[in-house]
């Protein structure tokens, strides 16, 4: 690979190209001059720049190409192409290793093009909008840099013909195509672009690199700062080529050819991405969907590749979730009027009846939806009778089909998605939640009804959770009384959580007959009430049967206690590889079993909650944002699924 450039005017100028790209690689360069006098201006650059006269810069490139055909011109090492360089431009680092890559790998590339401040469609970061420079606080280099370290990484994006003041031309194509024909404007812009047509009839294909950012500072540019062709140049291309001019006047409006995906996701990474989250889970309740939401927002907040943060509620923010959402960065709307310019919609748990997919599927290019679970798609006790039920596994079904992604929180949700036969879209990422929300060293309270109700201070087991029936509270309680015969009558049991009007456990439970002298049943507690029973209990009672994740085993050990569960689907995900004491099944005898074993072995208890806090500290929330914000880019460099809809 070399490079030419062309000076026909204010060859001082075009020094700062050659340095930057004597600076940036190792390419031999030769310039080509229009007037011999300007020839002694790049002398004593060193032995890599060479100069001789042309008459104009299709000239240049036909004669560099013909000897490197016939022998007499040594490109030097890698692919066999040419870097034209038209204009007064700076460089990256590395710049064209992109295109040696692609070239080297597909010789059906004819050009490589890449992004740039101006650069006509191919200008950044606002497309058909050249502007004199960079934006503020950026240049070419930290620009690339977040081109190729955020993710997804860019592949060739085909264009409809090769443009800017930087093009890289691959020999093996130009052999095939032919030499470049100079417009009457001699412009290198049109000769290019003509060039291009050419070779699309032969089956060839040009691309841009939107890995790779060039400056052309308006300072020292040469051309006009400017969308590049003339009026008669656009005419000398309609002449030979009747469909090309329309094509590209098409491709510069479109948010979904091949240029539009690659172009918003590089502002994306270069620019920040700009997400609506749906908050309107936000009630007086708050469970798990609350706590991860939060935890969510506030870590997308805290990342700098999240320039905008638009968060809908459905009403009063409750004063859980105020803190989260007073954060300077999250703006708080009311309504999808209110939404504004967003990249991405993004609803961070399972639609239900009644939610807007149509409006949020047209408040932003794309949507993402996460799937915290099938549970209640599977279980239609939850709901107040069949035709509720079937209007939720309705609305799953719909929102799974209208939306671009999905997130789910543990490879087993994408199981049992599967095993439903659930539409999963084609972009499906398990990004498993956070555990550091609770660090073990939160304020603590003795929560008010525990006392008012007769505690007095004695050893206890928590069962903590709504008392849904998949969460088997009975089972917790069967187990317990077992306990009791077995000689631990002293330890007493504290059922805390919400209740919920359908599919409850409550008969269960008031079948068991325990009785309130050494059991206490709690409503819905504060946060601080619950650390303080996480802290002071003996264990927990986890014998869920259903469930997404599993964060309970987590939280517990966060403040040093062990929990009774048992180890299938996500909760023997998430702790693999950790020795973790499992209940040997759902039988009270098995979960008593268990318990016993945590009673009387503090060795096994401990190695629990090592073994728990070990697998704990590689789920944090801002890994969970990290990977949230890279599925984002990664669906905006995609089609859209659906085109938006409404109503």
């Amino acid at each position: 690979m070399r490079a030419v450039l062309f000076v026909a005017q204010s060859p001082d100028r075009y020094l700062v190209a050659v340095r930057s790209l004597l600076e940036r690689t190792t390419l031999p360069i030769r310039v080509g001059v229009l007037y011999p006098q300007d020839g002694p201006r790049f002398d004593g650059l060193g032995e890599r720049v060479s100069w001789r006269t042309v008459g104009s810069v299709a000239e240049l490139i036909n004669t560099e190409m013909a000897g490197v055909r016939s022998g007499t011109v040594d490109l030097g090492p890698g692919v066999e192409a040419v870097v034209v360089i038209d204009d007064a431009v700076l460089f990256p680092p590395d710049p064209f290793a992109a295109a040696e890559l692609w070239l080297a790998t597909d010789v059906r590339i004819a050009t490589v093009s890449f992004l740039s401040n101006a650069a006509d469609f191919l200008s950044f970061p606002i497309r058909n909008a050249p502007q004199d420079r960079p934006p503020d606080r950026l240049d070419e280099e930290s620009i690339t840099r977040r081109l190729r370290t955020k993710g997804p990484p860019a592949e060739p994006a085909p264009i409809v013909h090769a443009t800017g003041a930087v093009v890289v031309i691959g020999a093996a194509a130009f052999g095939a195509i032919g030499e470049l024909r100079a417009p009457h404007s001699a412009r290198f812009d049109a000769a290019i672009a003509d060039f291009s047509a050419r070779g699309r009839a032969k089956g060839f294909v040009d691309v841009l690199d939107a890995s790779t950012y060039i400056t052309r500072p308006s300072d020292v540019a040469v051309a006009p700062i400017a969308n590049a062709l003339s009026s008669d140049d656009r005419g000398w291309l309609l002449h030979h080529h009747r469909s090309l001019i329309a094509f590209l006047d098409k491709e510069r409006m479109h948010g979904d050819s091949a240029l539009g995906l690659a172009h918003q996701c590089a502002r994306a990474k270069v620019c920040g991405l700009r997400v609506a989250v749906d908050g309107s889970c936000f009630g007086p309740n708050e469970v798990g969907t609350q706590v991860a939401t939060q935890q969510l927002i506030a870590a997308l907040a805290e990342r700098d590749d999240v320039t905008e943060l638009v968060v809908v509620v459905a009403g009063p923010v409750p004063p859980y979730a105020a803190n989260t959402l007073a954060h300077p960065r999250v703006r708080v709307i009311r309504g999808l009027g209110e939404v504004g310019s967003v990249d991405v919609a993004y609803r961070p748990y399972q639609p239900i009846p009644g939610w807007d997919v149509g409006g949020w599927r047209a408040s932003a290019p794309r949507l993402v939806i996460g799937m915290l679970d099938t549970i209640a798609f599977h279980n239609g006790g939850y709901f107040k009778d069949s035709e509720a039920w079937i209007a939720y596994r309705s609305a799953i079904q719909t929102g799974l089909l209208a939306c671009d992604a999905v997130t789910v929180i543990s490879e087993d949700v994408i199981s049992q998605m599967r095993m439903h036969r659930l539409p999963v879209p084609p972009i499906v990422v398990a990004i498993a939640l956070g555990t550091d929300h609770l660090t073990g060293r939160e304020p603590a309270v003795m929560p008010s009804e525990l006392a008012a109700r007769g505690f007095a201070g004695a050893p206890f087991a928590l069962v903590q959770g709504v008392n849904y029936t998949h969460k088997n509270r009975e089972l917790a309680m069967a187990a317990h009384r077992l306990l009791w015969d077995r000689g631990f009558d002293d330890l007493g049991l504290v059922v805390a959580g919400a209740s919920v009007p359908h599919g409850t456990s409550r008969v269960a439970e008031a079948a068991l007959g325990l009785g309130r002298d050494r059991m206490w049943v709690l409503p819905e507690l504060r946060p601080e009430e619950r650390n303080w029973l996480l802290r002071h209990a003996q264990f927990v009672w986890y014998p869920t049967s259903a469930e997404g994740f599993g964060l309970v085993p987590f939280e517990s050990a966060r403040f040093g206690t062990p929990t009774v569960t048992v180890g299938f689907g996500p909760i023997a995900e998430m702790t693999a590889p950790a020795d973790v004491l499992f209940a040997g099944g759902w039988d009270a005898g098995a979960l008593a079993d268990a318990a016993e074993r945590l009673l009387t072995d503090p060795g096994a208890a401990r190695a629990q909650v090592v073994a728990l806090l070990a697998r704990a500290d590689q789920y944090s929330w801002a890994l969970h944002a990290e990977r949230l914000t890279g599925l984002f880019r990664r669906v905006l460099a995609e089609p859209q699924r659906h085109p938006p809809t409404t109503g």
